[in-house]
């Protein structure tokens, strides 16, 4: 499997591909650059002390959007506000940092999901103060969503996420494979970035392994941008979901 996601967030799945018996091909698609770090003059913000309801929007958002706080000093406890996390893999993120008390989608594990919670209904944000931990960029849907249902809403961004710096010919070429038997895609963004660099290598050959998705948005993506094989989509974007997923198409490939 070509597994794309970021290297520090790559480890478990390709451990649990491994013990199956399956090989990962380390390729990641998109490099997080920490804004909190080094620079003074990055667009990394102390976050606002006052505000009532916290949402992260990934396990890099918990743990760089936490370390921006401590790195700047701000007076911020989270044990006093009401805390979302977009998925199960970001929740416990939050847990290790002791952080325990988490609301999650059951289903959707997106903006959309996120706003099926009662927690962040009109009737729960109106005239609250609510900050998005997140990237640089992405989607608006969930703070412009919040600010019609009366909340104020701002975002601490705390990372970046920017194009990998590799030639992903040498990669497959050190792993003595022309074509992986399935890739993953876990965002647009990274299946832009693999897109780009199957173009521009021409490794046209790629577009006929099998896409593994994480949510239907990017499994359409998928199937707009030439590849040949309908794309299998996972909504649960944890390892666990992902190596279930492989082990039920490896069994039907068998």
């Amino acid at each position: 499997m070509l597994v794309t996601r970021p290297i520090e967030q790559s480890v478990g799945l390709a451990t649990a591909i491994e013990k199956r018996g399956g090989i990962a091909i380390r390729a990641p698609m998109i490099v997080i650059a920490d804004l909190s770090a080094g620079d003074p003059n990055n667009r990394s913000k102390p976050a606002p002390a006052d505000f009532d309801i916290a949402i992260f929007s990934s396990k890099n958002a918990v743990e760089y959007g936490l370390r921006s706080v401590s790195a700047a000093g701000t007076a911020v406890s989270l044990t006093d506000k009401a805390v979302y996390a977009v998925g199960l893999g970001t929740a416990a993120t939050l847990a290790n940092h002791g952080i325990a008390q988490v609301s999650v989608p059951g289903d959707g594990f997106n903006s959309e999901g996120l706003l099926r919670l009662d927690g962040l209904s009109e009737r729960a944000v109106n005239g609250r103060q609510i900050i998005i931990f997140r990237g640089v960029g992405g989607r608006e849907l969930l703070a412009e969503t919040l600010r019609k249902r009366g909340a104020k809403v701002q975002y601490q961004a705390c990372y970046e996420r920017r194009k990998p710096d590799f030639q992903l010919s040498a990669v497959l070429a050190a792993h003595r494979v022309k074509s992986p038997d399935v890739g993953l895609a876990t965002s647009i963004e990274s299946l832009h970035n693999l897109i780009e660099k199957i173009e521009d290598e021409g490794l046209d050959l790629l577009f006929r392994m099998q896409m593994l998705a994480v949510g239907s948005r990017v499994g359409r993506e998928v199937e707009s941008l030439g590849f040949t094989r309908p794309a299998l989509v996972v909504e649960n974007p944890s390892d666990e979901g992902i190596t279930e997923q492989l082990v039920l198409w490896a069994a039907d490939e068998s």
